[in-house]
């Protein structure tokens, strides 16, 4: 998936995260949750090294 693709759309991570009685998550399209991290700014870093590590793999090749 490239950023020229049409089908390409950057997801607004903000999003992806919540709060619970444990601390902060963020969830990720297929459905999986990762967490808690201890403030919200800990959550939004793992998110956005968890995209990063997707988008490496699916430009590598891997994943699709």
């Amino acid at each position: 998936m490239r950023k020229e693709d049409p089908y390409f759309k950057i997801y607004d991570r903000s999003d992806r995260l919540y709060q619970t009685e444990s601390g902060w998550f963020f969830s990720v399209r297929q459905g999986a949750a990762f967490g808690p991290y201890e403030s919200q700014q800990n959550a939004k870093k793992n998110l956005a090294s968890f995209v990063e590590i997707i988008q490496d793999q699916s430009i590598a090749g891997y994943g699709s």
